[in-house]
């Protein structure tokens, strides 16, 4: 049997630099909001670190939401525009729910809401009326708390071709 980490090693990829959250004295606090006069939005300090970004792709078959907690799935969108909010919610929240149920055998599956993100130079994240800009960080979406409550599914949707998709490595 050839090990995982050999599998994985094959795959393709690109280097990339991420930033995780570095070690703290205090506890990490980001507000999502505005935050109170002469507060930062953020205590957070980050440490950037090179790590390779594997294309699941070439094994998407063998990946198990059972057993590796995710799944990769192709399914075409009807959706035209990603950018409209109103489509987005009229036609990929109920093709999301079916897919999602689908694959999963949920009994009920619900779409509470969608971010657009698009880099825009010069603009500030959360400026008002523009669209989110891309996280530049590591993160997650929920917390410990409201992971659970949820059971909580990233679906998502690239509207540009993938990084790795010449990757020659």
């Amino acid at each position: 049997m050839i090990s995982q980490a050999r599998i994985i090693d094959k795959l393709p990829h690109i280097e990339a630099q991420l930033h995780y959250l570095g070690a703290m004295a205090e506890r990490p606090r980001t507000y999502t909001y505005d935050p109170p006069a002469g507060v930062a939005r953020s205590n957070a300090a980050y440490e950037t670190r090179t790590v390779p970004i594997y294309s699941v792709r070439p094994v998407a078959s063998e990946i198990s939401l059972d057993r590796q907690g995710f799944a990769v799935h192709r399914h075409r969108s009807v959706v035209h525009d990603f950018y409209d909010d109103d489509e987005v919610r009229e036609v990929y929240y109920p093709e999301a729910e079916r897919v999602l149920t689908e694959l999963t055998g949920a009994d009920r599956v619900f779409v509470f809401d969608h971010t657009q993100r698009r880099r825009i130079n010069g603009v500030v994240d959360r400026a008002p009326g523009t669209p989110r800009q891309p996280a530049t960080r590591v993160h997650v979406d929920h917390t410990a708390k409201s992971g659970p409550q949820r059971g909580s599914a990233t679906f998502w949707a690239p509207t540009r071709t993938s990084c790795c998709a010449d990757a020659s490595k």
